[in-house]
């Protein structure tokens, strides 16, 4: 009997794809390495072999957003659903979307241009983050923590990056008071303080968190992420959301991510009609 496929859109297998090409394959089904690298669709009527079900295991970005799309107009199963790699991609409209919906957020200024930052950071105080206003690898988000930094980040980012807008986000806790909050689905699966090496990886107890998580999946949909959270002065503030990439910690821990994940996927197939996708 054939093994139904399914794309790990990804550029090369580390542990996790492994992982999941495990539970995959314990489901009935084979789970291949296709890199997004090599995909080139048309955009009308051409013919051209591409996934049907495909787990996008990429950071997400406006490109992979873009891909998504595209898979999804030809009648593939994404995950995940370009509606949700659009918002993890997208910086300045998740927050945007959690600003609405009264979801707690670190004070945040949008500046567009390199004196408007200067006087966004002085208005929020040290230490800040730039983030910008996209997911952008070749832009990593910068922590600034004096003027001296400001004025090196900001000339570093405009001249090499040409970075013009950009988003001036307080720091509202220091790094090992983050909680990742792991989603598969619609269910908050994991709750981890530390991220390895000097901040070792800790599983909290998820019944605190389920209440915010539950009021973010209603804005981001079901899909395979992780979410960013601190508490200050008893209150959840939502930092950021991205792809979930790294989960061999919590595979080592006994916690079933992957198949977990691979449960997710099939229900979506399941699920899925005919016709495009948005």
């Amino acid at each position: 009997m054939t093994m139904a496929t399914l794309a790990l859109l990804a550029e090369r297998l580390r542990v996790e794809e492994r992982l999941l090409q495990q539970a995959f394959a314990a489901a009935g089904w084979e789970a291949r390495l296709y890199d997004p690298n090599e995909i080139a669709i048309p955009l009308q009527d051409g013919k051209v072999e591409l996934p049907a079900v495909a787990l996008d295991r990429e950071q997400a970005t406006p490109e992979s957003a873009a891909l998504a799309a595209l898979l999804a107009a030809r009648g593939a199963v994404v995950v995940n659903r370009p509606a949700t790699t659009r918002l993890l991609a997208d910086r300045l409209a998740f927050l945007r979307h959690l600003v609405v919906a009264g979801i707690p957020t670190p004070p945040t200024i949008v500046a567009f241009g390199e004196a408007a930052t200067f006087r966004a950071i002085a208005s929020l105080g040290y230490p800040v983050y730039l983030k910008s206003l996209t997911v952008d690898p070749m832009m990593p988000i910068a922590f600034v923590e004096d003027p001296d930094a400001a004025e090196a980040l900001v000339e570093h980012r405009r001249v090499l990056g040409e970075e013009r807008a950009v988003l001036v986000q307080q720091a509202v806790a220091e790094p090992g008071a983050v909680r990742r909050m792991v989603v598969v689905g619609t269910e908050l699966l994991a709750v981890l303080r530390g991220r390895g090496g000097d901040m070792p990886i800790t599983l909290e107890e998820r019944e605190r968190w389920e209440p915010l998580a539950s009021a973010l999946v209603g804005r981001l949909g079901s899909g395979v992420y992780v979410l960013d959270v601190v508490e200050r002065d008893g209150q959840p503030i939502v930092l950021s959301a991205e792809n979930l990439l790294q989960f061999r910690e919590l595979a080592e821990q006994g916690v079933p991510i992957a198949e977990r994940i691979v449960a997710f996927v099939m229900e979506q197939v399941q699920q899925a009609t005919p016709g495009t996708r948005e």
